[in-house]
């Protein structure tokens, strides 16, 4: 088991993040999670658009980067908040990645701050223990590109067709506004948290991916710069998407809502973002064996 498993310290991850835990929000117009917005003809290549701000994410030196998920669902008469929020830093040469996330999980608080860094051609992953005592671990092979690292890009590998929107503002910045439509596998993380917190997935090795193949179209919207072309923010709001697939299925004894499933988050300072640097007491933290 890795150690990021291994410190039971650590805040949890986002449950909603449909990106890379996959886990995943809207702008202005049609919900994104439910129904596509109007396309503008005779607008920008949307796909061309997309390519661009993809390849230059995938090649950036550089970025901070910010994020934030949400999920509140009801299941029969109790109803389960699940929110998160943080930051990031990432370079790539020599690779760095340092992370800080706020979590509140059904009342529950939690806070993480992590560094994965390159140290003596090694990666090692850095994390405070149940006891507040840093430690450390090698983390071989261990995807160390943006997309890989960066949350919410992940969903820029699940985009399956891309469509132009307008042009707009995007972080006081002028922007083309995309709609991507999803692969359902972004759902996966949600559906699985809903299905455990309301016990409907009790005994069923199937019920998750059953859900997934009926689901309805997943959209997204990137913003990308319509000066340098790069990727500014991306936005999912699935509410209406994961209600549906819910309220849908046959027989439940248990009646499950679901008001709020989203994530976002946008990147700044690409290629330009400050060193990341191991705090004193970090560089100090004792190595774990990881197993696995």
């Amino acid at each position: 088991m890795k150690f990021r498993k291994i410190l039971a310290g650590l805040a949890a991850a986002s449950v909603c993040a449909l990106a890379v835990c996959s886990g995943c929000r809207a702008g202005a117009g049609s919900p994104a999670g439910s129904a596509p917005a109007s396309g503008t003809s005779g607008g920008p290549d949307a796909g061309v658009l997309f390519r661009e701000a993809k390849t230059a994410a995938e090649t950036m030196k550089s970025c901070e980067a910010t994020f934030s998920s949400s999920l509140v669902f009801t299941a029969g008469e109790k109803r389960h908040s699940f929110r998160s929020g943080g930051s990031a830093v990432f370079t790539a040469e020599p690779f760095a990645l340092r992370s800080v996330r706020s979590s509140q999980e059904d009342g529950l608080s939690g806070r993480a701050e992590t560094y994965t860094v390159a140290e003596n051609g090694s990666l090692w992953f850095y994390g405070r223990g149940a006891d507040g005592a840093w430690r450390k671990a090698e983390e071989p092979g261990l995807d160390t590109s943006p997309l890989a690292q960066i949350e919410i890009l992940g969903l820029l590998n699940s985009a399956e067709q891309e469509k132009y929107v307008r042009e707009t503002q995007a972080d006081s910045r002028p922007a083309h506004k995309i709609e991507l439509r999803l692969k359902s596998e972004v759902l996966r993380s949600t559906i699985e948290t809903v299905a455990a917190a309301s016990g409907i997935g009790s005994g069923s090795r199937t019920l998750v991916q059953a859900l997934l193949e009926s689901a309805p179209p997943v959209y997204a919207y990137a913003y990308i710069d319509a000066r340098d072309g790069r990727l500014l923010r991306l936005e999912l709001d699935a509410a209406d998407t994961v209600d549906r697939l819910f309220r849908g299925i046959d027989g439940s004894s248990v009646k499950i809502r679901v008001s709020e499933c989203s994530v976002s988050g946008g990147l700044s300072k690409v290629n330009g973002a400050p060193p990341v640097r191991l705090p004193d007491e970090v560089q100090k933290a004792a190595a774990v064996q990881a197993q696995g």
